[in-house]
């Protein structure tokens, strides 16, 4: 994958991250690289990895939290769906959740799912297998028959208006006569992706015109869905297929769907089957890990589902994808190489990160160089060192990861200076990782200074522009971005009069910002976008936050004393003098939305599982007005839990407390007049 980055992410085994990394560190580690990759990937549609590296870092966290439920916190990335929906398009709400799945990569996970079905339905249970096509979730929305609106997946609740440029596409059909018992309005969910063939076909094409190669057919086919010139979204050849019937009408199994939309005049896959046993699902599985090359189109595994919909109303859902499927992924290859540098690089809080530069070997199509190693201990463990013969395995199917050492030797040891700024790195106990100190260092400065951009929504302040400018000392930290000038941004390598212009115009938009936002962006250490959002709901404005304590802090349902000590020290820090400069810059964070006095007041709130008539944001914004808080985990203070279709593990929990539980109607009830 291109990017201006080397590939940083990586993954560890189960047994090496219990002996290598506190459990409390390594969620932290992969909320933060989760959060940057969601960011990237859903709202700047600039992916830096791929969605297998994605997900087995989401896999890597969901196991740790099911280990450690004490480490759960509302503003992890396993209690919502997904990023937000870009404003480059119209924002779309789904009439349902497009959820995602959870996966299995091995045999001993996917037995693991088969036992959980039987134990919840019994023993006479039905699979429908379907190959896992790797390309863009796909919503599409008819009414009395004809395409009404396309729609991307987004966040899961609410995507992007895409309907222009998918009904360039030839396998959707602009109009088809429903089946029986179907509604007037209905919707068909499937993938849309760019063949293999044509994928080729067009790198050759952009090589002719002398333009850089695309990556992969997946990213491609998303670019080519939000084009802004549906031309040329018909000119890339997409294909789809089709696999979600909402509602169902007469079909009473996920088979009865596939052959419904077959029927329709939807693209189906023909490679599917219905299994009645794990061990079919196994075999199926297998046979087309070895016959997967011979498709035309890319597949990452097979998603396997509980046939009958009587069963999977059954089973139900967890937060975030349904207990009756499960994307069943194929084991990663593996190529042998020899290792050429080990160098460190520096992240935005100072964090050292050991990377492996390899000579370069292709393993599962992708040329890999280089190999994250995360720290010191990892390093050491596998007995990694220059001149090393490595095993490399993409982890998740893409991640580039150490399994294994010819002949390791421990001994490897993380530099004592910065190699960027040449400041001292020290590892600061508890934590396990190695950091630059000097809160100068250029590294940090750009990474800063790139989080800063990207959050504050300012096109245009890639890494090349901020490498530009921190060299030249136009920009030291954030606040000197609205001191530049267009003619100091034109004199810039790749800009030009306009692009200029938009560059300072996009940083003028960006002085007014919603607190949680302007929180976000600052990198107070543990704060993420959504504890932002906690932190702004609770205190209102910047002012009221930098003057709270650590124990007001910590009245915050999800901020523990970690955080707490984090954010207090920030603002008692350098980072009250930055948040000055950024005032006195003319940015005025925008005061949260005052609780109201309403008959809500002093009541806490949780939401869990689908509303029918109003998003869950609109129901937790009606809370807030009305005197009350929304909360998004339980706990005892909870004072009513608001469950709808699809509740999960709140539900339990809520149950066990024996809290005050409501449906929907009963909710809308207490509403006043």
């Amino acid at each position: 994958m291109n990017s201006e980055k080397p590939n940083l992410t990586g993954a560890r085994s189960q047994r090496q991250r219990k002996k290598a990394v506190d459990p409390a560190v390594r969620v932290q580690e992969l909320r933060e690289l989760i959060r940057r990759h969601e960011h990237a990937y859903y709202v700047l549609d600039e992916p830096a990895v791929s969605d297998a590296e994605y997900d087995a870092l989401f896999l890597e966290l969901r196991r740790i939290e099911e280990e450690r439920p004490d480490l759960l916190t509302t503003d992890s990335p396993t209690q919502r769906v997904g990023g937000e929906a870009s404003d480059q398009f119209a924002k779309v709400r789904h009439r349902s959740p497009m959820l995602s799945l959870q996966n299995a990569f091995d045999e001993a996970e996917i037995r693991a799912f088969d036992k959980r079905v039987r134990a919840a339905v019994g023993e006479k249970v039905v699979y429908c297998a379907e190959l896992k096509i790797d390309g863009l979730a796909m919503s599409l929305t008819y009414a009395k028959g004809r395409l009404q609106r396309a729609a991307t997946r987004g966040d899961g609740t609410v995507g992007e208006d895409v309907t222009a440029n998918v009904r360039t596409i030839r396998s959707v059909p602009l109009s088809v006569t429903p089946a029986k018992g179907l509604p007037d309005l209905f919707e068909v969910r499937g993938e849309v992706y760019f063949p293999i063939a044509g994928f080729e076909k067009l790198n050759r094409e952009m090589e002719a015109a002398g333009k850089p190669r695309f990556v992969n057919p997946r990213n491609t086919a998303a670019g080519s869905v939000r084009q802004i010139d549906p031309n040329v979204t018909a000119s890339r050849d997409l294909q789809t297929f089709m696999y979600t019937l909402d509602p169902a009408g007469p079909a009473r199994s996920q088979w009865d769907v596939l052959n419904t939309l077959d029927q329709m005049g939807f693209r189906v896959n023909r490679n599917r089957r219905r299994l009645k046993s794990i061990d079919e699902v196994i075999d199926y599985h297998a046979d087309w890990q070895r016959r997967r090359h011979e498709l035309e189109y890319e597949i990452d595994g097979m998603v396997v589902k509980v046939d009958g919909f009587a069963q999977q109303l059954e089973l139900g859902f967890v937060a975030r994808s349904p207990r009756w499927a499960i994307a069943f992924k194929y084991a990663p290859e593996q190529a042998e190489t020899e290792v050429e540098k080990i160098d460190c690089y520096v992240g935005r809080t100072g964090v050292l990160t050991p990377v492996a530069h390899v000579k370069p070997v292709i393993v599962g199509g992708v040329t890999i160089k280089n190999v994250t190693m995360h720290n010191e201990a990892q390093v050491n463990e596998k007995g990694v060192y220059v001149g090393a013969r490595v095993m490399i395995h993409r982890a998740g199917d893409v991640i580039p990861e150490i399994v294994s050492v010819k002949d390791p030797k421990p001994g490897w040891r993380m530099p004592t200076k910065c190699p960027v700024c040449g400041g001292e790195v020290v590892r600061e106990e508890p934590y396990i990782a190695h950091r630059c100190i000097n809160p100068f260092c250029g590294a940090q400065r750009l990474e800063r200074l790139r989080h800063f951009a990207a959050v504050m929504d300012i096109e245009g302040l890639g890494y090349a522009t901020l490498t530009q400018v921190i060299d030249r000392g136009v920009v030291e930290d954030p606040s000197d971005l609205y001191g530049m000038s267009k003619d100091q941004v034109i004199q810039l390598e790749g800009f030009a009069d306009k692009s200029a212009q938009n560059l300072v115009d996009r940083i003028a938009a960006s002085r007014r910002p919603d607190l949680w936002r302007f929180l976000y962006a600052l990198g107070i250490p543990q704060v993420g976008e959504a504890t932002a959002q906690l932190l702004a709901a609770e205190f209102g404005s910047i002012d009221s936050l930098r003057e709270a304590t650590e124990e007001d802090l910590q009245r915050i349902e999800g901020v523990g004393p970690n955080m707490a000590g984090e954010v207090r020290r920030y603002f008692q820090g350098h980072g009250a003098e930055l948040v000055q400069k950024l005032i006195a810059a003319g940015v005025e964070p925008q005061a949260a939305e005052a609780v109201g006095d309403g008959p809500f007041a002093g009541k806490t709130f949780v939401f869990t599982g689908t509303l029918e008539t109003m998003s869950r944001p609109d129901a937790e914004a009606l809370v807030r007005k009305l005197g009350g808080k929304p909360a998004g985990s339980v706990s005892a203070k909870t004072d009513f839990v608001v469950a709808g279709p699809g509740a999960g593990s709140k539900l339990e929990r809520a149950q066990k407390l024996k809290l005050t539980i409501l449906d929907e109607e009963q909710f809308k009830a207490l509403l006043p007049k």
